[in-house]
């Protein structure tokens, strides 16, 4: 696609798509991001049973423009900042090695299922504020709802169970809010329900937005482990660099979210008339930004398709640009850092096995759901 310009028209999906880097920063840091389906456009597909969902997503702050995405996004911000999160760092080491403390020694386990998917979701789960013991249910609703804000397409049976999963957990966090409000309650169910001063936010809000973290949280994070693990393995020289040079980890967590972007793409409007890429774009015209695309930009990543841990400079565009830079950034960059140290620190070898890596069915969101490996433990 790019080879046809940095920014085309698709007819498909009646969307401007956009691959170049400088055009997906000018997106991101100008249009609008007011672009959820309305409930009557989920009847019109057919879809009505995924009607409260467009009213959930209205209420995210992913899909706000100001001056109501600042009402939110502050709250939230706060409670990401990388002074908390440098906080957190004891706690997320400590899930790290209990996870870690029962490694198999050759025979194959599942790193997915055993440490990417339960660590963030574990990490997530305590600070939103809510039980870690439901921290695999909250897991199962949260990828439910990725399926549906990342992929173009349902069917009226997996319409139907969408619709379900997201009725749970929506009566779910409300009855955690109940709980908390009144009282100083704790995490982002607090912050949220603190937020807001003689404009505070009602519980529809609360919901919604705790609801979008947890995607982010247990999701994307997750995606990076197992992705970022894989990743490593097939290229064994930088996975030597990170044992040997604890320095070399940062730029490595930085390489594998530009190699293995975890959000696939974003969605704007464009809030006027506009030529980018030199193509005409017409106001409220939809555009979507292909990040991962725009990730391998020649134009700004030499040899883009070239896994470099060293590599500098890499903005890359993971974490979005703007005012939707992703608020958890620092907490992201967090997890993986002490995720892959923990595990390269008690391991000599990670290997995969012949099976073949199962990716999963979302579009939006690119991920393993499973990463059988043999690793060989470290002494001590």
């Amino acid at each position: 696609m790019r080879e046809r310009g940095a920014v085309i028209w698709d007819p498909y999906v009646h969307t401007w798509i956009v691959t170049g880097y400088a055009e997906a920063v000018t997106v991101f840091q100008d249009f609008l991001s007011a672009r959820t389906p309305s409930p009557e456009a989920f009847h019109r597909m057919g879809l009505p049973m995924l009607a409260p969902a467009a009213e959930v997503m209205r209420r995210q702050m992913m899909f706000m423009d100001p001056p109501r995405h600042m009402r939110v996004r502050a709250a939230c911000s706060a409670l990401f900042s990388p002074v908390r999160v440098r906080r957190m760092e004891d706690r997320m080491r400590e899930i790290c090695r209990a996870l870690l403390e029962d490694i198999p020694e050759g025979s194959a386990w599942d790193l997915h299922a055993a440490y990417a998917e339960p660590l963030p979701a574990m990490m997530t789960t305590e600070i939103a504020g809510l039980p870690i013991q439901d921290w695999r249910q909250l897991q199962i609703w949260s990828d439910d709802f990725a399926a549906l804000i990342g992929n173009f397409h349902q069917s009226t049976s997996e319409g139907n169970r969408l619709a379900e999963s997201l009725d749970a957990m929506t009566r779910y966090i409300t009855d955690v809010i109940a709980e908390q409000r009144g009282r100083e309650g704790s995490g982002l169910i607090g912050a949220l329900l603190a937020q807001g001063g003689d404009d505070p936010l009602d519980d529809t809000e609360i919901v919604a937005n705790v609801i979008i973290t947890l995607v982010g949280g247990l999701g994307t994070t997750t995606n990076l482990i197992s992705s970022g693990v894989a990743t490593l393995v097939a290229h064994p020289d930088a996975m030597r660099q990170m044992r040997e040079d604890p320095a070399a980890m940062r730029g490595a967590v930085e390489e594998i979210l530009r190699f293995e972007t975890p959000s696939q793409f974003s969605g704007r409007i464009a809030p006027a008339e506009v030529v980018l890429g030199g193509q005409p774009i017409a106001r409220g015209d939809a555009v979507m930004v292909m990040t991962a695309a725009a990730n391998r930009d020649s134009l700004v990543f030499e040899d883009p398709d070239r896994f470099d841990i060293r590599r500098s400079p890499n903005r890359h565009l993971a974490f979005a640009w703007g005012p939707h830079f992703c608020f958890g950034a620092a907490l992201a960059r967090m997890q993986g850092a002490i995720a892959f140290g923990e595990l390269l620190k008690r391991t000599t070898t990670i290997e995969l096995t012949d099976a073949p890596l199962q990716w999963r069915e979302n579009l939006g969101l690119r991920g393993l759901t499973t990463l059988p490996v043999l690793t060989r433990r470290a002494a001590g």
